[in-house]
């Protein structure tokens, strides 16, 4: 056999029980990233295990990294980001048996943040109620700085990150009723618009009256839907600017893209058209025996619409009572 030939065949056959050596060595850790509140996971985030190696999470939060077979603990770590790991604790886990079991690996703002924002709340806190009270600008503001003075030698917080804190707490406080307001205002009018065509649509066929509360409801919907539609972009940023915190503003981003995509396009879009098909039936437009069938028809539209819109409109009003009181904490 020609030498070239052999030491191929020996090439190969080195590599193949290389492979089967490190098959049998690795295995593979399977992890999963949430939010501290379970609501969502965390995806296109780099993690990495020390000693280990690095992955990326997927749409699902989950990674797969591979691993010595003969480790029985892993420490994950978050590469380039601001939260940190709740738990485990020091994000330190046994490796489990079963390959295919995904570890839960729970993230938030780092117990530090978290200090720093309840003090600079407290802080505002302490200073409007000393405002009520009737206490001088001078002893209001000799209470905060002995009460930060306080914190400061409690805690290794910076003076420096709480007056930024303090700033952005009022400001949060200043912003969210604007938020709170033009949310709670959109819910209310769709589910307006819901009511009138459930309780008016049909008596608006034939009576001015009902035609009338059903057009005014459209109205004053399609205004609250313009004042979101226009504004939403800027409250997604406030959120992102505010709370330091781009899953708060992702989660502000996916209640006015539900709103204004399946709640509107889906929905309330179609129902408004109703208003033009009873506008022609009132006109005399449709003529003779076309008529009972014309109103059966749009009538029938109406009420699978309106039941589509009601479920909706449920799914929504839960979201926005979540993310209020998320954005309020």
């Amino acid at each position: 056999m020609p030498k070239g030939c052999l030491r191929c065949r020996l090439a190969i056959c080195l590599l193949l029980l290389t492979h089967v050596c490190f098959s049998q060595n690795v295995r593979r850790f399977k992890g999963r990233v949430v939010l501290f509140d379970g609501s969502k996971a965390l995806n296109n985030i780099s993690v990495r295990l020390v000693d280990q190696g690095r992955g990326t999470t997927g749409s699902d939060g989950q990674f797969i990294i591979p691993i010595n077979n003969n480790v029985s603990t892993v420490t994950l770590e978050l590469v380039d980001s601001d939260q940190s790991i709740l738990y485990p604790p020091g994000g330190s886990v046994a490796v489990p048996r079963d390959s295919s079991i995904a570890t839960v690996f729970i993230v938030g703002d780092s117990p530090k943040d978290i200090l720093t924002r309840a003090v600079a709340r407290s802080n505002n806190e302490i200073k409007n109620g000393l405002l009520q009270l009737g206490v001088k600008q001078d002893g209001i503001e000799q209470s905060l700085v002995a009460f930060r003075d306080e914190i400061q030698k409690m805690t290794n917080i910076k003076l420096e990150d709480l007056k930024d804190q303090i700033d952005l707490d009022r400001r949060r406080k200043d912003f969210y009723p604007q938020l709170a307001a033009a949310i709670n205002n959109y819910t209310n009018e769709a589910k307006d618009l819901k009511d009138a065509f459930k309780f008016t649509a049909r008596h608006a066929f034939d009576d001015p009256q009902a035609m009338q509360v059903l057009t005014d409801a459209v109205t004053s919907y399609n205004e609250a839907f313009e004042d979101i539609n226009r504004k939403h972009s800027g409250y997604e940023e406030m959120v992102a600017d505010l709370w330091e915190s781009e899953a708060k503003a992702t989660e502000v981003r996916e209640w006015f893209n539900y709103a204004l995509g399946e709640l509107h396009s889906a929905n309330i879009f179609t129902l408004n058209l109703k208003i033009r098909d009873i506008n022609e039936y009132n006109r005399g437009e449709i003529k003779g025996g076309r008529r009972k069938e014309f109103k059966d028809t749009v009538m029938r539209e109406i009420e699978a619409s309106q039941l589509q819109l009601e479920r909706r409109l449920q799914e929504l009003d839960n979201r926005a009572q979540i993310l209020l009181s998320r954005l309020a904490m």
